[in-house]
């Protein structure tokens, strides 16, 4: 079954590591069937404030999750929760 990584970013704390960590991710997602499908400014219209939201799909949870703790992915993901305060989670898709 699809599934869905949903990254909320809802503060930037270091800009500076937030640039670290954006050319990083590109290479661990190599041959992991991922797929970005949305990636932006977001429009809250219910609860608390978000600076930007991306979308990731995969083949399956296990295969998002496998990516997600993957140790090229983990090296990377240092320099963005540096960077800012994020809410990050993996949603099945229907």
């Amino acid at each position: 079954m699809t599934a869905y990584i949903i990254f909320d970013r809802r503060q930037t704390t270091d800009a500076a590591e937030l640039a670290l960590y954006a050319p990083l991710v590109g290479a661990t997602l190599e041959g992991r069937g991922a797929t970005k499908l949305a990636g932006g400014k977001a429009l809250v219209l219910e609860g608390e404030p978000s600076e930007a939201v991306v979308v990731l799909e995969f083949p399956s949870v296990e295969q998002a999750k496998a990516w997600y703790d993957s140790p090229l992915y983990q090296e990377a993901t240092v320099h963005r929760l540096k960077g800012g305060n994020w809410r990050v989670m993996i949603v099945e898709g229907a």
